[in-house]
C-alpha cells in the first residue's frame, strides 16, 4: 500500500490533540537550557504563560518560571517546533501535520511585528494568539479537504523563489490561494503575514524526520547553543551558538544579536532552506559575503538522496556543514527581528554520529 502524504490537517489547540504533554511545562526552541535562558527567551516564556493561564501577567508569568512553578522543556522531544524565541503554552493553536500514523505540530504564527517569536513584550501578541488563531481555525478548518500535500506546495514554492525558510511569500500565497473562498479581511491577514506558511513548513520537516528513519531526529537552537539529536535517543550533542552572519536591518543593534536560535533549522535539514538557497535569488545576492563559494553544490554532497535529508555521515565524509537561515535576533527581545542570515554549524558538532 502506497504510504499517505503528509498533510495539514487542522489547526487545533495543542492541549486538545496532546493531552498527554507534561504539567506545568512550557515549550522553547533547540536543546535544553543549562542555565537561564536569554531575555528574548524569557519574555517569550511570560506571554506564553498568560496565554495559557498560568499567570495573569508577565510579571507572575516571570516569577513561576525563575521559581520552578513552570518549567521549559525542549519542544522537538515532545514532538513540536518551535520558531525563534517563541515558546508554547498548551492553550496555543497549533498546526497539525503528518499522516494517519504520525503526527507533529508547531505554533500558528499570530501575525507580523510585533510577534511572540521575535520575543516582544506587547499584549497584542497575547490578544492576536488567543483570539485571532482561533477566528483563523475555524474559517480554515473546513477549507483543507482541496488543500495539496506540504511537500507539493513547498516545491512549487522553489520554482516561485522561495527556499521556503527565509523567504516564504510564494509558498503562502500558494497556500491562501488553495483555501478559497476565504472571506477577505482574512485573507488579506493572511497574505500580509508571508510567514504564516512556515509553521506548516516545520511540521512537515518534524514529521519527515519522525518517518524517514533518519539520523537526525532534532535539531535546533535556543540562543545559546546550537544542537542535535539522533533519532530515538534523548541527549543532545551540542556547540555554542553565534548569531547568523547575514543582513542586519537595524545595524547598530548588532553588537546585541542573539545566538542563532529556532526549530526551523529542521526544515534546512530536510533539504529546503539553505540547502535549497539556489532557488532564492534574492538571498544569493543579500548574503553573498557570507556565504560559502560552494553553497549551490552542497545539497547533492550532504543530504541523502533516498531520504532528502542532511546525513550526519555525509558531513563527516566531505568535510561540510549545512547551511541554517535563521533571522537575527536582539538578544533582548523586540518587536521585530534586526536581521536575517545564515548559520553554518561547526564541523565538530557533527564529529561524532554512531
Amino acid at each position: 500500500m502506497t504510504k499517505k502524504l503528509p498533510r495539514l490537517r487542522r489547526l487545533v489547540r495543542l492541549d486538545h490533540a496532546r493531552p498527554d504533554l507534561p504539567a506545568q511545562t512550557l515549550f522553547h526552541a533547540g536543546p535544553p537550557y543549562r542555565s537561564a535562558p536569554p531575555q528574548a527567551v524569557t519574555i517569550a516564556a511570560a506571554q506564553a504563560a498568560v496565554i495559557g493561564g498560568f499567570a495573569e501577567n508577565l510579571d507572575a508569568g516571570r516569577r513561576m518560571l525563575q521559581s520552578g512553578a513552570l518549567k521549559l522543556a525542549p519542544a522537538q522531544d515532545h514532538g513540536i517546533a518551535v520558531p525563534l524565541s517563541m515558546v508554547v503554552a498548551p492553550s496555543m493553536w497549533c498546526f497539525e501535520v503528518g499522516d494517519d500514523e504520525n503526527l507533529f505540530y508547531s505554533p500558528v504564527g499570530e501575525g507580523p511585528p510585533p510577534a511572540l517569536r521575535f520575543g516582544s513584550d506587547d499584549p497584542e501578541c497575547i490578544a492576536r494568539a488567543r483570539d485571532w488563531c482561533a477566528e483563523a481555525a475555524h474559517i480554515i478548518n473546513p477549507l483543507l479537504a482541496n488543500v495539496s500535500d506540504v511537500e507539493t506546495i513547498m516545491t512549487s514554492a522553489l520554482q516561485r523563489g522561495d527556499d521556503c525558510h527565509a523567504i516564504t511569500a510564494a509558498g503562502n500565497a500558494l497556500f491562501v490561494e488553495s483555501l478559497e473562498p476565504l472571506p477577505p479581511q482574512i485573507k488579506a491577514q493572511l497574505l500580509g503575514n508571508a510567514g504564516f506558511v512556515l509553521g506548516i513548513w516545520m511540521a512537515w520537516a518534524g514529521w519527515k524526520l519522525r518517518t524517514s528513519h533518519a539520523t537526525i531526529g532534532a535539531i535546533g537552537g535556543n540562543g545559546i547553543e546550537f544542537g542535535w539529536r539522533r533519532a530515538n535517543e534523548t541527549t543532545w550533542r551540542t556547540t555554542p551558538a553565534p548569531p547568523p552572519n547575514g543582513k542586519y536591518f537595524q545595524p547598530d543593534r548588532a553588537a546585541n544579536a542573539l545566538g542563532a536560535i529556532g526549530d526551523s533549522a529542521i526544515v534546512d535539514i530536510c533539504g529546503f532552506g539553505g540547502q535549497s538557497i539556489g532557488h532564492a535569488p534574492l538571498l544569493l545576492a543579500e548574503w553573498s559575503h557570507a556565504l560559502p563559494r560552494d553553497v549551490e553544490e552542497r545539497r547533492t554532497r550532504i543530504v541523502d538522496p533516498s531520504t532528502g535529508i542532511v546525513d550526519p555521515a555525509l558531513i563527516r565524509r566531505t568535510g561540510i556543514s549545512p547551511i541554517i537561515n535563521l533571522a537575527i535576533l536582539d538578544k533582548d527581545g523586540a518587536a521585530s527581528p534586526i536581521g536575517r542570515g545564515c548559520y553554518i554549524p561547526a564541523l565538530t558538532l557533527f564529529a561524532t554520529g554512531e
